[in-house]
């Protein structure tokens, strides 16, 4: 009995988060009421409040849970070793990451073009400066040159953030493959490094 109610609760879940996000693209957050996603989920207002307070526990849920599944991705640990980066395990990570990003692709396309989803992409930004502040504090890595940590990591974070919008806001054109060389390429050579220019 326990199962088949389980069962009930990840269809009911999945129903409300495919009739959320339609609704934003149709109308935006603002103006979806509590009663427009039970009617789009065919289910009843009780229901809907059995598993969200309301429209912004949803959306805060819906969030979290993303960010949770892609941040048990973003592993630093799996290929720095002893200070030394495995660029091929590197590549395998990225690939992986950008694999999830296309599963939920229909999450992060309607939060990014949303204009009027609360604080999503201030939420999308800090994720990723504090997974890459906690993973080099994890690993103990030292700078070359006389740089705050902060500036160096508010970089790479906000960097890799824009590759993967530039990537959802132009139809994923690109393998997760292709993508994932893109990002290492970068990574290791700098954007001087990848332009064709000579310096003075």
């Amino acid at each position: 009995m326990a199962k088949k109610s389980d069962l009930r609760i990840i269809r009911t879940k999945k129903l409300v988060r495919e009739a959320f996000l339609e609704l934003i693209n149709q109308k935006g957050f603002t103006a979806i009421t509590v009663q427009d996603i039970a009617d789009a989920a065919t289910i009843g207002r009780g229901t809907f409040y059995l598993h969200y307070k309301d429209k912004y526990d949803l959306l805060d849920q819906l969030t979290e849970q993303t960010l949770t599944r892609l941040s048990d991705l973003i592993q630093p640990s799996t290929h720095f070793r002893d200070n030394k980066l495995n660029l091929e395990e590197l590549r395998k990570m990225l690939i992986r990451v950008f694999d999830a990003i296309r599963v939920e692709q229909t999450f992060f396309k309607t939060m990014l073009s949303s204009h009027d989803t609360p604080n999503f992409n201030q939420e999308l930004t800090k994720f990723f400066f504090n997974k890459f502040s906690a993973e080099y504090e994890n690993l103990n890595l030292s700078e070359k040159k006389e740089l705050p940590r902060g500036i160096l990591i508010s970089y790479l974070s906000s960097a890799i953030l824009g590759v993967i919008v530039w990537w959802l806001q132009n139809g994923m054109m690109y393998a997760s493959e292709y993508m994932a060389d893109s990002i290492t390429n970068l990574l290791m050579e700098g954007p001087a490094g990848l332009l064709n220019v000579d310096y003075e």
